[in-house]
């Protein structure tokens, strides 16, 4: 199961629904199970969203590997170079396929994770659907058609745990003076720190052992 979030931010976020995608690292296959959490205070500018995925959202991964890294002796640190642009590259997928555009990878930054190993953080430049509205005479002006979209960024963060790969971060808007996005809906700067305060403090540990290896210690 994917870690509860945090204390600081469960009373204030809720999840909004989970997608499931697979990759491969060498001969391990890896399934992805990404919930979603939205804020619990209902905002206008959820109502102008035009995908499952909430425009300011936070995202955990829970990943389960089989073969477990373990079983063909590989650690998670070994293979993490090359880990961690799939998980990148498997998170595009998802929100793309929820209507989301990826233009770019902005920057590729490196950190220290929760539990001290060195990962690699995503920025990620991205386009938003808004929800069009029916055009009629008295409004022909409202500013919004079928084709509108929000800037925004999505943040991905990755590291190696003892036993698989964490992955959490979120998405956010950039873009105010869009017509029918409230003014005080857009604030980068804190939702970025709620971004950071969830990947510094999130617990997953202990998660991404196979089913398979969970089996031959019976």
């Amino acid at each position: 199961m994917t870690a509860d979030l945090p204390e600081s931010l469960a009373d204030s976020w809720r999840p909004a629904g989970t997608t499931t995608g697979e990759s491969s690292v060498m001969v391990a296959s890896i399934t992805a199970e990404t919930t979603l959490y939205e804020p619990l205070e209902a905002t206008d500018l959820a109502d102008l969203a035009a995908s499952k995925i909430p425009l300011r959202s936070l995202f955990v991964v829970d990943l389960s590997v089989s073969p477990s890294l373990s079983t063909i002796g590989v650690s998670p640190s070994s293979v993490f170079e090359k880990a961690a642009p799939k998980a990148k590259n498997q998170f595009v997928d998802t929100v793309e396929d929820e209507g989301l555009v990826v233009e770019a990878t902005r920057d590729t930054l490196e950190f220290e994770a929760p539990n001290g190993e060195e990962g690699k953080w995503y920025v990620l430049d991205v386009s938003y659907p808004l929800e069009s509205e029916t055009e009629s005479d008295d409004d022909a002006d409202d500013g919004r058609s079928d084709t509108d979209r929000i800037s925004a960024e999505a943040n991905v963060a990755v590291w190696p745990t003892d036993s698989s790969f964490g992955v959490a971060g979120g998405i956010l808007p950039l873009e105010d003076g869009v017509a029918g996005v409230p003014d005080d809906a857009v604030d980068p700067e804190r939702d970025r720190d709620t971004i950071a305060e969830l990947v510094e403090t999130i617990d997953l540990e202990g998660d991404g052992e196979s089913k398979d290896e969970n089996d031959n210690d019976e």
